[in-house]
C-alpha cells in the first residue's frame, strides 16, 4: 500500500482512512495498525514543494520504506518535535539519527530510503519535500555557496544520499510552531503556511552555512570555535542550573569578553539568548508528553516558579503553556 510515498507492508496497514481537500491541495490520513497509530497530513504548497505533518505512536519497532516513482534528486528538511528516528539510504551506506530538538537536511537520488522507528514512542515530525530547482539550488551562483558534499549530492555525483542533522535554533523552533498554529483559513491559510515553509528553508540554510568553520576574517581561531561549541554543550547539559558567565568562561579557557563575542559570532545570539531559546524549545516538547504538568516542565527547564515560566513561554510563543497543551489535544493541570 502506498500512502504519500510511504510503502507499508500489508501486515502493518490494517486500517487506513484518508480525507482529501482538493481546494487546498491538502490530504489527511489516519493509520490504525498493530504497530503504529496516528495521522499524516500532506499539503502541496506549490509544484515541487510539499509539507508533511506526522503525528504517530509506534507500539513496536517499525521499519518504513519510502519510495519514489522517479530518479529525480529530492531535498528534504525534517524538524523533529518529539521522539526519534533513524534514516538510511537505499544502499544503507548513508544514515542519520534524528531526535527531538533537531533538524535534518537530506538529499536522495535513489529509488527509495528506509526510516526506522523505535518501539513505545510518539513521533511528531514536520517535513518539507523540496525539488532543488524550486528554491534556486540549481543556479550556478547559488550552488557554489553550498557545502561541497551537498553540491555533489544535488548534482547526483556523490553517494545515493546526503544527510546531516543539527540542533534546532530558537528561531527555527518558533517558526515551526507558527506554521503549526496558523490562525487563518482557506486561501490565506495556504499562503501563510507556504510563507512559513519558505522561511524555514531559509533559516535552515542560514544555520547550516553559519555552522561552517568561520573564516579568518571572523576573528576566531579554530581552537576558539571549538571552545565556544564546548561552552554551548556545557550550557545544554546544565539547563536546570546553568553556570554563571564567568564560571563558564573559566571552564572553557576563554575570558568572558571573548566568550560573549565568540558566542554571538558562532550562534548569532547572546549566551543568555541561546539558553532561553533552548529552554523554550525543550519546554514545547516536554509539554506534549502525557505525564507532564506545567510545574514539572518549568522545573525541568530551569525555572523555580511556574508563573515565571508561563510568562517567559507566553512572551516567546504568544500563548500560555496551558493553551499550547490544549491546542495539541492535551488537558493538563498545573
Amino acid at each position: 500500500m502506498v500512502l504519500n510515498n510511504i510503502v507499508l507492508p500489508t501486515s502493518q496497514s490494517e486500517e487506513l482512512r484518508q480525507r482529501v481537500s482538493p481546494e487546498t491541495h491538502r490530504s489527511e490520513s489516519q493509520l490504525l495498525s498493530r504497530k503504529c497509530n496516528g495521522s499524516i497530513q500532506r499539503w502541496q504548497l506549490r509544484p515541487g514543494l510539499d509539507l508533511m505533518l506526522y503525528d504517530q505512536e509506534f507500539l513496536e519497532k517499525t521499519v518504513v520504506e519510502r519510495r519514489s516513482s522517479d530518479e529525480a534528486v529530492r531535498l528534504g528538511m525534517s524538524f523533529c518535535l518529539l521522539g526519534n528516528l533513524r534514516r538510511l539510504s537505499s544502499d544503507a551506506e548513508t544514515e542519520v539519527q534524528l531526535q527531538a530538538g533537531q533538524v535534518s537536511l537530506g538529499v536522495t537520488n535513489g529509488p527509495s530510503r528506509v526510516v526506522e522507528y523505535a518501539a513505545r514512542q510518539r513521533v511528531v515530525l514536520v517535513h518539507l519535500h523540496i525539488q532543488p530547482a524550486v528554491i534556486g539550488l540549481l543556479d550556478l551562483e547559488t550552488n557554489q555557496q553550498l557545502p561541497a558534499g551537498l553540491r555533489r549530492a544535488i548534482a547526483g555525483k556523490g553517494p545515493s544520499a546526503y544527510f546531516q542533522s543539527q540542533a534546532t535554533t530558537p528561531i527555527i523552533a518558533a517558526t515551526v510552531q507558527q506554521l503549526l498554529h496558523c490562525p487563518y483559513q482557506g486561501l490565506v491559510q495556504q499562503l501563510y503556511v507556504e510563507s512559513k515553509a519558505l522561511e524555514l528553508i531559509g533559516l535552515c540554510f542560514d544555520q547550516m552555512l553559519s555552522n561552517e568553520v568561520p573564516s579568518s576574517g571572523s576573528g576566531l581561531k579554530a581552537d576558539e570555535v571549538d571552545r565556544i561549541l564546548y561552552a554551548r554543550d556545557i550550557l545544554l547539559s546544565q539547563v536546570e542550573n546553568p553556570p554563571m558567565l564567568l564560571d563558564l568562561s573559566h571552564q572553557i579557557g576563554l575570558n568572558d569578553r571573548k566568550l560573549k563575542q565568540g558566542f554571538r559570532q558562532v550562534f548569532g545570539t547572546t549566551v543568555f539568548g541561546y539558553l532561553h531559546g533552548y529552554r523554550m524549545e525543550q519546554a514545547q516538547q516536554l509539554l506534549l508528553l502525557p505525564e507532564s504538568t506545567i510545574a514539572s516542565v518549568a522545573q525541568r527547564v530551569g525555572y523555580r516558579s511556574p508563573e515565571a515560566f508561563s510568562v517567559a513561554f507566553r512572551r516567546t510563543f504568544e500563548m500560555s503553556p496551558k493553551a499550547y497543551q490544549l491546542a495539541n489535544g492535551l488537558k493538563k493541570s498545573a
